[in-house]
């Protein structure tokens, strides 16, 4: 990876901006195709009839626009060692995911008083500044500077990603109380366990999921079978993020500790990061 420099904070920058891009072009063609299928003419997914998803003559449609966000984010991802020398060759792991995993683990946007340039905290339901004191309303979109993230323990990363434990099971959001967890973290992990459920059996993670799934049928047969999916999902998310911490730690000369995936996953044997030489 780079060194944190200016250069290197408008790469950041960049790589989050088209990450959002490419999740608001998504969610937009998600609706257009949902409210598209009813059409006169219509025979697939909404898809055919619709000439902004598909574009008309050399025009570009939504659906090409997203793919040149996908594109973008590819070309800046070789600049991170994690990507480079490991996710790249992950399957299931393209570059969007890839992307989100190293920015949400490498860096955090801080909001700052255009004003003064402190930092912001939130205080209700106001963004508040913490050296002039005054309130960001009416300062139009936020300004945000980057800050380095860093988690000195496996525990610690599965916490922010919302994967650790509060009386046996995975925490949930509670009205009007801010969550000490990423909800963006949450959610992509529930992307990751979904494309390791599609791969082939033989892929590692999708296998050591299948085998914790045997086990918690054997081991609790009063389960429904979305409860064993669930948990054997959320313990392959959680074998994929400990790996993901290690060959991430280890590429950046950072102390790593070895039972992250042993003891506290209860294997006799550690399960070291798959598809990685180091």
């Amino acid at each position: 990876m780079r060194e944190f420099d200016e250069t290197f904070e408008r790469v950041i920058q960049n790589l989050n901006f088209q990450l959002k891009a490419y999740d608001g072009v998504t969610q937009l063609i998600a609706k257009i195709k949902q409210r598209s299928i009813g059409l006169p003419g219509s025979e697939d997914d909404g898809t055919s009839c619709d000439t902004g998803l598909k574009g008309v003559g050399k025009e570009a449609g939504l659906l090409t626009v997203k793919g040149r966000y996908g594109r973008d984010i590819e070309k800046e991802l070789p600049q991170w060692d994690a990507w480079e020398q490991w996710l790249k060759v992950v399957p299931g792991i393209g570059p969007v995911l890839g992307a989100k995993l190293i920015l949400l683990f490498n860096y955090k946007f801080v909001a700052i008083c255009q004003k003064c340039g402190a930092d912001l905290e939130k205080v209700e339901k106001d963004m508040v500044c913490t050296g002039c004191g005054e309130s960001s309303k009416g300062d139009g979109v936020l300004k945000y500077r980057i800050a380095a993230r860093d988690f000195p323990t496996i525990s610690k990363w599965w916490a922010f990603m919302g994967r650790h434990t509060v009386d046996g099971n995975m925490p949930k959001r509670k009205e009007k109380v801010q969550s000490n967890w990423s909800t963006k973290g949450r959610t992509l992990g529930f992307h990751i366990g979904d494309q390791f459920n599609r791969q082939k059996e033989d892929h590692p993670y999708k296998a050591f999921m299948l085998s914790r799934k045997a086990k918690h049928q054997k081991n609790h047969p009063d389960w429904s079978k979305g409860h064993v999916h669930n948990a054997a999902r959320n313990e392959a998310v959680k074998l994929f993020l400990s790996h993901f911490w290690h060959v991430s730690r280890t590429l950046a000369g950072k102390p790593v500790s070895d039972p992250y995936s042993g003891v506290i996953m209860g294997h006799t044997n550690i399960v070291k990061p798959f598809y990685f030489a180091g």
